[in-house]
C-alpha cells in the first residue's frame, strides 16, 4: 500500500525537522584542513581511580496514626523533596478474567476527584513546577509527587486528594481505555512486545505474573471494578510513604497525619500466589508471523524471590553474561559473529518468583547458530570459572555506576521503596557496593549452576516458524518436529539408529557450519547430553497452531489488471492530525515492447519529496520494473528478470549496492499491492497473503484480511468501504472502496500518527 513505501520517509523527515517544513539553506563553507599532529596514543588504558565513598543517608522510620508505614531519607543538598507513596497491590492482584484493572485503575486516578477535575489537578502541579504521577507494577501500585520544599503542602494535599477521593470520571475512564487499547494494538504488531508478552505466559503458566491484558479483557473493565480494587488496595495498613529530600523526620510525619488522617484504615488482601510453572525439558514456542525475516528470541525460566540471599552473586553473574555491550552474549553475538545489532541477559526480582532472560533478534538464516550460541553461553556460566577479568569488568561497572542510581531524591526514593517492599535487609543499599566487591569467581559459578538452567528454559520464537521451525529443530534434535523423520542408513555393517520417539530425550548438537561458542562443551560431551523438548505454535492472537496450517502450501494469487484505469488521484497526508502534504498518483497505460504496462507515479511534497514509479503488465501482473527517488533512499532500482529482481539501491550517505534476488511465484514488486487490492474479489478473498519486494532490497510477506464494512469520509467524499487490516513489517488499516475497482480512500499507519484520505480522483 501508498503508506508501505511513503510511511518511514515521512517519519524521518519529521523528526529530522520537528514536525515543520524544511527550508533550504546554502551550505557553510568549507573549513580549512587542521593541522594534522602524529596521534601518540597509550598503550594502555589509564588505570582506574579508587572508588570514592557514597555517603547514603540515614533512614528514619515511623508510623502514621492510621498505621501507614513511613521511611524518611533527609537529603539536603537542594531544596527538593520527593514524597512517593507505594500500596502493596499490583497487578498480580487483577481479576483472574480481566487483567488490566490495576493499570486502568491507576491510569484514572489523577484524572479527577470528587473536588478536583484533572485539569484542576494538572494546572495545580505544574504551576508550582511540579510533577504528580501514577502507576502500577506486578507487585505494587504508586502514586508520588515531587515539588520544591516550599511546595510540599501543595503536593500533599493533591496527592491526598487523589489518593482518597478518586471520581474515576466515566468520560476520563473512556479516553484512558480507548489510548489502552490502542497501545495494545500496536504492542500486538511488534515481534519483540509479543515474544514478550508469550514468554511471559509461557514462564509464569497461571501464576498471576503471567496475566496480560488483552483487548477483550479492557474493554470488559467497568467502573465498579477500579472502584472495588481501589477499595481493596488503598488502605493505610497496605501503604508505605517513602520521603526523600529536604524534610525534618518530625515534621514531615505531623504533615503526612494531617493530610492523611482521614484515611480509612485497614490492610489490604494478598493476591493469591498459585505456583508459577516448572518445568524438566526444554520447550519451544513459536508465534507464528508469515513473512517475517527476522528471528525475535527470549530463553528463560523462573528464578527464586527477590529475598533469596544469592541475588547480589546472581546479578554480578548476569552482567558478566549478559548487561550491556560487554556481556558475553552481546559480545559473541554481535561483535564476533554478526547474527545481530544486539543481545543481552538479565533477571528481574520480584516479590514472588522472579525470571531470567537473554533476548536477541537475528536474521532467519542464522537462528539456529545464534541459538545455539546463546544456550551454550549460559552453559559455560554453569561449567567453567568466570575468567578474572571478565569478573572485574562487571563488578567495576556495578560498583561504578551505583551512585547514579542514587543521585536524586527521586531516585533514592525509588530505590528505598522497591527494596523495601521487595522483603530486602534495611542496609541492602548502603551496603550494595561492598556485597558486589565481595563477590568471587566461585560465587559466581555457584549460583549459575544453582539458579541458570538453560536445559529447562522456554524458548519464545517470534518469526516465520515455516522457515525457522526445521532451522530451529536441528538444534533439538528429536523434537516433535523432527519425530516422522526417517533416521538417515547406517553405514555399511554399523548397527542400524533406534527410531527416537516424539518428545523423547534426543541430542543436541551445534546446527550445521556453526562455530563451537567460547568455553562450550566438546563435541563428545555435547552429543551425550539429553535433552527432551516440547514444540508448540500460535498465531500473533494466541490461537494454537498445528504444524501443518504453518507448513501447508501458499496459495499463489492471481489478478487482472485489466480493470485499472488511466486518471490521476490526489491523497492529503496528515501526520497528528494536521495537513503536511499531498500525494499525488498519475496513472497511465501504453503500449511499451508490444506489452500493455500500467505506470504509476506519486510524488509527496511539503515535508518530503518522494517519486516513485511502477510499472507491470496488464493482463496477468508481471512485474517489469519499479524505482524510488528521494527521502531516506536516495535511490532504489529493481527489473524483473526471469523470477529474480536485479537491480541496486543507494543510501542517501552510502553507495550504490547491487540487488539480485530470486523472488517467490506470485511475488509483486514495490507498490503493486495496492493496485492488487484494487482488483482483488474481497467478498470472495477476504483473507490472503502477498509476497512483495520491500524497496530495502528483501522480500516480505504482507497479510491482508478483511475485517468488516463501513462508510468513511474523506476531502472527497463519502464512501461505502471494507475495512482492511495489512500486517507485514509495518502494521496498518485500509479503506478501499467497495465498488471495483477498489482505489485506496484512507489509510492508517498502526503505531505511528500518520493518515493518508482520498482528496480528489476515483
Amino acid at each position: 500500500m501508498r503508506l508501505r513505501t511513503i510511511a518511514p520517509l515521512v517519519l524521518a523527515a519529521l523528526a529530522a525537522c520537528g514536525g515543520r517544513q524544511p527550508v533550504e539553506e546554502p551550505p557553510p563553507p568549507p573549513l580549512p584542513p587542521p593541522a594534522v599532529e602524529e596521534a601518540k596514543l597509550p598503550a594502555e588504558p589509564p588505570v582506574a581511580l579508587p572508588l570514592e565513598a557514597v555517603a547514603f543517608p540515614a533512614f528514619h522510620e515511623r508510623t502514621l496514626a492510621n498505621g501507614a508505614q513511613v521511611i524518611i531519607v533527609e537529603n539536603h543538598e537542594q531544596p527538593v523533596v520527593t514524597v512517593d507513596l507505594r500500596l502493596r497491590t499490583g497487578s498480580s492482584a487483577d481479576p483472574r478474567d480481566k487483567p488490566g484493572v490495576a493499570e486502568l485503575t491507576t491510569g484514572v486516578l489523577d484524572k479527577g476527584t470528587k473536588t478536583r477535575s484533572s485539569k484542576q489537578i494538572a494546572e495545580t502541579i505544574d504551576f508550582v513546577g511540579g510533577s504528580l504521577s501514577v502507576g502500577s507494577s506486578a507487585d505494587w501500585s504508586s502514586a508520588s509527587a515531587t515539588v520544591l520544599t516550599a511546595f510540599l503542602d501543595t503536593a500533599l494535599v493533591l496527592l491526598s486528594d487523589v489518593v482518597l477521593n478518586p471520581a474515576f470520571p466515566d468520560d476520563e475512564l473512556e479516553n484512558y481505555r480507548q489510548r489502552t487499547l490502542t497501545a495494545l494494538q500496536v504492542l500486538l504488531s511488534q515481534p519483540g512486545a509479543l515474544a514478550d508478552r508469550r514468554f511471559f505466559q509461557e514462564v509464569y503458566g497461571e501464576h498471576p505474573y503471567g496475566r496480560q491484558p488483552t483487548p477483550e479483557s479492557v474493554k470488559a473493565i467497568k467502573r465498579s471494578d477500579l472502584v472495588a480494587f481501589h477499595q481493596r488496595a488503598f488502605r493505610p495498613g497496605n501503604a508505605l510513604f517513602v520521603i526523600a529530600g529536604d524534610v525534618n523526620p518530625d515534621e514531615i510525619v505531623v504533615r503526612l497525619n494531617q493530610h492523611f488522617g482521614g484515611w480509612r484504615a485497614g490492610a489490604a488482601a494478598r493476591p493469591v500466589m498459585t505456583a508459577a510453572k516448572e518445568r524438566a525439558q526444554q520447550e519451544v514456542v513459536f508465534v507464528h508471523r508469515p513473512g517475517a525475516v527476522q528471528a525475535v528470541m527470549r530463553v528463560g525460566h523462573v528464578v527464586e524471590p527477590a529475598t533469596n540471599p544469592d541475588w547480589v552473586a546472581l546479578d554480578v553473574a548476569l552482567q558478566v553474561l549478559g548487561g550491556g555491550s560487554t556481556g558475553w552474549v552481546n559480545q559473541v553475538l554481535r561483535e564476533q559473529k554478526g547474527y545481530t545489532y544486539g543481545a543481552s541477559a538479565a533477571a528481574d526480582k520480584r516479590l514472588d518468583r522472579g525470571h531470567f532472560v537473554a533476548r536477541t533478534e537475528v536474521r532467519n538464516e542464522k537462528a539456529d547458530s545464534a541459538l545455539a550460541e546463546l544456550l551454550a553461553l549460559i552453559r559455560k556460566m554453569r561449567e567453567e570459572p568466570v575468567p578474572a577479568a571478565d569478573l572485574a569488568l562487571a563488578k567495576d561497572f556495578m560498583t561504578g555506576s551505583f551512585p547514579l542510581r542514587i543521585e536524586t531524591p527521586q531516585q533514592i526514593a525509588g530505590q528505598v521503596a522497591s527494596t523495601r517492599l521487595l522483603g530486602l535487609p534495611a542496609d541492602y543499599l548502603e551496603k550494595y557496593r561492598e556485597r558486589v566487591a565481595a563477590v568471587t569467581a566461585e560465587d559466581v559459578q555457584r549460583v549459575a549452576r544453582t539458579h541458570l538452567h538453560p536445559d529447562q528454559a522456554v524458548i519464545v520464537v517470534v518469526g516465520d516458524a515455516a522457515q525457522l521451525h526445521d532451522k530451529l529443530s536441528a538444534v533439538f534434535e528429536g523434537s516433535a518436529l523432527r519425530a516422522a523423520t526417517p533416521a538417515p542408513a547406517p553405514a555399511p555393517g554399523a548397527e542400524p539408529a533406534a527410531a527416537v520417539p516424539a518428545g523423547a530425550a534426543a541430542a543436541t548438537p551445534a546446527p550445521a557450519g556453526a562455530a563451537a561458542a567460547p568455553g562450550a562443551a566438546p563435541a563428545a560431551a555435547a552429543a551425550e547430553k539429553r535433552v527432551p523438548v516440547k514444540i508448540s505454535l500460535y498465531d500473533p492472537a494466541g490461537k494454537p497452531l498445528a504444524l501443518k496450517d504453518v507448513v501447508a502450501k501458499k496459495v499463489v494469487m492471481k489478478f487482472d489488471g485489466r480493470s485499472i484505469q488511466p486518471g490521476e488521484r490526489t491523497y492529503v497526508l496528515k501526520f497528528q492530525g494536521n495537513p503536511v502534504g499531498e500525494s499525488v498518483a498519475s496513472i497511465t497505460r501504453e503500449q511499451v515492447g508490444g506489452k500493455d504496462l500500467i505506470r504509476s507515479v506519486s510524488k509527496i511534497g511539503g515535508v518530503i519529496a518522494v517519486e516513485a514509479e511502477v510499472v507491470f503488465e496488464a493482463p496477468d501482473f508481471t512485474p517489469v520494473s519499479a524505482r524510488f527517488k528521494g527521502g531516506r533512499m536516495a535511490e532504489a532500482e529493481f527489473h524483473y528478470q526471469a523470477g529474480r529482481a536485479v537491480g541496486e539501491i543507494a543510501e542517501t550517505q552510502g553507495e550504490k549496492k547491487p540487488v539480485d534476488l530470486a523472488l517467490p511465484e506470485g511475488a509483486l514488486f514495490p507498490g503493486m499491492d495496492e493496485f492488487a487490492l484494487a482488483v482483488t474479489d474481497l467478498e470472495r478473498h477476504r483473507e490472503f497473503e502477498l509476497p512483495v519486494l520491500e524497496p530495502t532490497g528483501s522480500v516480505t510477506t504482507v497479510a491482508v484480511k478483511v475485517v468488516g464494512e463501513t462508510t468513511v469520509e474523506v476531502p472527497a467524499g463519502k464512501f461505502e468501504v471494507y475495512e482492511v487490516e495489512m500486517s507485514g513489517p509495518q502494521s496498518m488499516r485500509a479503506y478501499v472502496r467497495k465498488a471495483a475497482p477498489h482505489i485506496l480512500v484512507k489509510q492508517e499507519l498502526l503505531g505511528a500518527p500518520i493518515v493518508i484520505e482520498l482528496k480528489q480522483g476515483s
